[in-house]
């Protein structure tokens, strides 16, 4: 089975309709919904997710994205405390010459870990560091 993660960048496509990937977003998720794919996000993502969603689209859509995530029976959540925490540190320092967030970097460590191959993002840091995204 596949295994794939979730970046917030396609998390807030998703669920801000005004996001300019927010039409791929939705029929990338569709597809993975159908398909027999194991998704996965992280604690630091869903972070990042809900607090950009409540500066772009106010409270109400923010919890409503919350409610999504955390009640989905097709996304795991790994908690980056305490099994990711001293790798991602790790890999932060590692990188000094790329400026990679701490959250993307933990994200580097989960997959990594997970042996995971593809990320859901539109972020290009994740191409930098060797994981393919879906389209």
């Amino acid at each position: 089975m596949e295994k794939i993660f979730v970046d917030s960048s396609a998390f807030i496509a998703f669920f801000f309709g005004n996001d300019e990937n927010h039409k791929e977003a939705y029929t990338l998720f569709q597809k993975l919904k159908n398909s027999k794919t194991s998704l996965y996000t992280s604690d630091y993502i869903i972070d990042e997710t809900l607090t950009t969603l409540l500066s772009r689209s106010g409270h109400k859509q923010s919890v409503a994205a919350g409610e999504a995530i955390f009640s989905s029976h097709v996304i795991e959540i790994i908690t980056v405390c305490p099994d990711y925490l001293k790798p991602s540190w790790e890999l932060y320092q590692k990188y000094d010459d790329k400026k990679f967030s701490f959250t993307d970097v933990t994200s580097f460590a989960i997959i990594k870990g997970l042996n995971i191959k593809k990320a859901f993002s539109f972020d290009s840091d994740f191409t930098k560091v060797g994981i393919e995204l879906i389209n």
